[in-house]
């Protein structure tokens, strides 16, 4: 953990993503009379993208439904090409995570680590895994995971590294690596940053599954919801998000995570104090206050 001086941070932030200079969802009335649509971006078919022009909405589904959605070396790759270009997009307010099938991810495939014939293969693969997991977090876009069935091991980790999480009540979660001898070493940055220590520490030393019900208590998920109701419900909470302010929404999820990176409290004041002042120079911020002072 580091320490973030106050004079860094406007720096920071243009640096990384030009949010000081950004306008909220530019374009986005031009592009409300476009159709949503979905599009398979390989041959294979194993990562589908859906983009809800009209509610700025973009979902990402992990569609290998016999392999149960495993994110082997090719899923990976089809997920940071995506999350890039996502991450420029800036009609997209809202991103959806997903699977197909019985699962929404079962995890690394196992069969393609076992043909492994070094140690650097191992290394890249999970080098790989962790930049995804890296790019969900610094998305732009608030990311949330609609879980529809077992997320297990790296699934799980997927899961963790969304902002947001509803899941079908059936779900099921769980770090499972050490049942075969594996200590889930990168699910668990993602887990410890979400759930008590304990808690996580059980779940990693056990390779017990949780249902959502206990996924809710933990904060490893927000909401638990009958299958039936996990599609409206997840696309009513992305609709409720991307009706705000982009600027802010991503002035926001930055400022949150960086924020718990600073060593003492009156560093994350100092910073926090950084953006909340730009935010209120925003055109967003300006219209917004000023309709409520001129209602009251």
């Amino acid at each position: 953990m580091i320490g973030i001086l106050p004079q860094r941070f406007q720096s920071f932030f243009v640096g990384r993503s030009g949010l000081l200079a950004r306008s909220a969802a530019p374009g986005r009335q031009h592009l409300r009379s476009i159709a949503s649509s979905t599009v398979a971006l390989n041959n294979d078919q194993i990562l589908l993208r859906n983009d809800d022009v009209e509610n700025a909405v973009t979902t990402l589904t992990l569609n290998n439904p016999k392999k149960y959605n495993v994110l082997s070396s090719v899923m990976l790759d089809e997920l940071q090409l995506q999350l890039d270009d996502i991450a420029k997009n800036e009609s997209i307010s809202v991103c959806i995570i997903a699977g197909t099938g019985k699962a929404f991810s079962a995890g690394h495939d196992l069969k393609e680590i076992h043909l492994h014939k070094t140690n650097e293969d191992t290394v890249s693969l999970f080098r790989k895994c962790s930049k995804v997991m890296m790019s969900v977090n610094k998305l732009p876009q608030p990311v949330i995971a609609k879980v529809n069935g077992v997320a297990a091991a790296a699934g799980c980790q997927l899961v963790a590294a969304c902002d947001l999480a509803v899941a079908a009540n059936e779900a099921t979660f769980g770090v499972t690596g050490i049942n075969v001898g594996l200590f889930c070493s990168t699910p668990a940055v993602a887990l410890s940053r979400n759930i008590q220590r304990k808690q996580a520490m059980h779940m990693l030393l056990t390779g017990d599954l949780i249902s959502s019900e206990q996924a809710v208590m933990y904060g490893l998920i927000n909401k638990a919801v009958p299958m039936e109701s996990l599609e409206t419900e997840t696309m009513t909470l992305a609709k409720r998000i991307s009706n705000k302010s982009s600027f802010a929404i991503q002035l926001g999820k930055e400022m949150f995570y960086n924020q718990l990176k600073c060593d003492h409290l009156e560093d994350a004041y100092d910073f926090a104090t950084e953006r909340i002042a730009a935010n209120f120079q925003h055109d967003d911020a300006k219209k917004g206050i000023s309709s409520f002072v001129n209602k009251t």
